[in-house]
């Protein structure tokens, strides 16, 4: 009875055939066969055949004849038949139902080929499958597929609701990404690739991502196949013991130090996360690495002007280094890929058509003066407050100072916890960033910088998106009645609230969840944007910047890109795109953001344009 509907079938078979092989036995040794229609008694087959027939339709006893005896005991067969009936009856029902509830519940394998395999459901799950959808446009019969500790009916209709109908197929399974067996209902050994999505609120949740690591490469061991793995790791301690378990290859985001980085480099440029956020996404423009065997010879400063529809960034060497950029005098090798942006990898041609250069055009080379220190403020105690002044400290110039503003729970901890800071001075103050009091006693005028992290230790991704909308429609306040303007870097995690916080300037927002989920989708397609994506975010080497647009043209002259290319190029910089400072509010206009324009487009920069490139400081 314990080993399921078919041992249980089988044991109805067994009591069937018992119940008609002692009937027939009875009735031959009792003598009383009845005769067929030749006047001879049946066989015992034929009895037992009868005794089948009694036994699976009790209708048949109506046509019985012959004597009392034999009569009844056709009848016992038929009543001992209707138990075994309604028996086979009740179990085909219970297993028929256990069959569609785990069904409901996604505990069936999954068929799908060549499919990207999703383990746990964040918070970053909607953005993450948005940009999946979209990397997926030109692929028929494209899918994902979930696993994660969750009711299937549950995620199907969260995700119906949040996207809607969309081309991609999206298939949800229950199960523990740290169990082989449940591993085995994705088919992990046919899937192009294989995402881990850190836990939240958890404690150990880089634990929970090392033994997941563990169970699927064990089990892209038992397929004979490397698994092409993109993870989410928390601790930079974890990350050493992740590499030792997937290898070199898998595309592991550190993404605390990720979001900081973005965090701070935001904060110290208008406009950048609208930059990072039309680099990172497929609906537009986007990174892409590409053999062009027909650059060999070519020095890369002249290879910046081949390309009419796509950027040049940098190089990836023959053997695996990543160049962004390499020294603009380094000729191409036989082997090298180009590291550039463009809409599509069929659009990377070489089809550049350069006009005369209007030297006239050009801005005249200013000296710059070197940075002076500056005053940060930063808000909000966040777990990962003692990485953005770490950060910070890497950009800012020798003398600056910075103030940190949290609740007394952490931030004295956290501030210690950066360690000496080698070119500013962090201080602290206890207080409620949401209280107005607090903040009209800060002199926020005073700063040329602040930073409003979002604290959500102990509260709900909802809640502490909610106090920083407090903290930021006070500090609007504050400095609109002082007559002041400071830039401020908000930190939030739901897209949708930034609608809410429509007083603010446009680009203000860093929304953390969607920015990580941009990376891992990317990386999921092409594991060797990891290391591309390492290099534009670390404050060593070169970086995205935007920059006055009259550092490198004369305003209100009508130019091509190719100028401003060439422009740049003379600065030892790279020119990406532009941006519209008419447009800046405007978000069906990438709030003014223009990647990689066609080079040989016309423009003409007004005071406040900016030029989008890459350039080591």
């Amino acid at each position: 009875m314990a080993r399921g509907t078919g041992a249980q079938i089988g044991m109805l078979a067994l009591a069937t055939l018992a119940l008609i092989f002692v009937t027939a036995l009875v009735l031959a040794v009792a003598g009383l066969r009845p005769e067929d229609g030749d006047g001879h008694p049946l066989s015992f087959g034929k009895l037992m055949w009868q005794g089948l027939m009694h036994t699976l339709d009790s209708g048949a006893v109506g046509g019985d004849s012959g004597k009392w005896s034999y009569l009844f005991v056709m009848l016992g067969v038929t009543v001992g038949g209707i138990f075994v009936l309604s028996a086979l009856i009740g179990i085909l029902t219970g297993g028929f139902g256990q069959l569609v509830e785990g069904l409901r519940k996604g505990r069936s394998l999954v068929i799908e080929r060549d499919h990207t395999v999703i383990l746990g459901y964040t918070a970053k799950i909607h953005a993450l499958l948005n940009e999946l959808v979209e990397a997926n446009s030109n692929r028929p019969g494209a899918s994902v597929v979930i696993l994660a500790s969750r009711d299937k009916v549950e995620m199907d209709e969260d995700i119906r609701s949040t996207l809607g109908d969309v081309r991609l197929r999206i298939v949800t399974r229950t199960g523990s990404p740290l169990s082989m067996h449940d591993l085995a209902l994705v088919n992990l050994a046919e899937a192009r690739s294989v995402i881990v999505l850190s836990p939240e609120e958890d404690a150990e949740a880089d634990t929970v991502v090392l033994k997941t690591l563990l169970a699927v490469s064990k089990a892209g061991a038992h397929a004979g196949k490397p698994m092409h793995i993109v993870a989410e790791v928390k601790s930079e301690k974890t990350l050493s013991v992740a590499r030792m378990v997937v290898g070199d290859a898998a595309g592991l985001i550190l993404t605390p130090p990720l979001i900081s980085r973005l965090l701070v480099q935001t904060g110290r440029q208008s406009g950048l996360s609208a930059v990072y956020t039309e680099l990172l996404s497929f609906a537009g423009d986007e990174i892409y690495i590409q053999a062009q065997p027909q650059l060999a010879g070519k020095a890369f400063r002249d290879a910046l002007v081949v390309y009419e529809d796509s950027a040049l960034m940098g190089v990836l060497t023959a053997d695996g280094r990543n160049l962004m950029p390499p020294p603009f005098e380094r000729r191409f090798e036989p082997g090298d890929a180009v590291i550039c942006i463009s809409r599509d990898d069929d659009t990377i041609v070489l089809n550049g058509r350069p006009t005369p250069l209007d030297e006239a055009a050009l801005a005249p080379a200013d000296q710059h003066a070197p940075p002076g220190p500056e005053r940060t403020l930063v808000l909000g105690d966040s777990e990962r407050l003692d990485m953005v002044l770490r950060e910070l400290d890497a950009y800012v110039a020798s003398g600056s100072t910075t103030l940190v503003v949290g609740e007394e729970e952490g931030v004295a901890a956290r501030v210690d916890a950066a360690g000496q800071l080698q070119h500013m001075t962090a201080t602290y103050r206890v207080g409620d960033i949401t209280d107005r009091a607090v903040l009209d006693a800060l002199d926020v005028g005073s700063f040329e910088h602040i930073l409003v992290l979002s604290e959500t230790a102990g509260r709900s991704q909802e809640m502490a998106d909610a106090r920083t909308m407090i903290t930021l429609l006070h500090l609007r306040d504050i400095l609109r009645r002082s007559g002041k303007s400071v830039p401020i870097t908000t930190e939030m995690l739901d897209a949708e609230n930034r609608d809410l916080a429509a007083v603010a300037e446009a680009d203000d927002f860093i929304i953390s969840n969607t920015l990580v989920s941009l990376v891992v989708s990317q990386v999921s397609e092409n594991k060797q944007l990891a290391k591309v994506f390492d290099e534009l975010l670390s404050p060593e080497g070169y970086e995205i910047y935007l920059k006055p647009a009259r550092d490198y043209v004369r305003p209100g002259v009508e130019v091509d890109f190719y100028t401003v290319v060439e422009a740049a190029a003379r600065r030892r910089e790279i020119a990406l795109g532009y941006r519209v400072a008419a447009r800046a509010q405007d978000p069906q206009a990438a709030y003014g953001v223009v990647l990689n324009p066609k080079k040989s487009s016309k423009l003409r920069f007004v005071e406040n344009d900016r030029v989008v490139v890459l350039a080591e400081r």
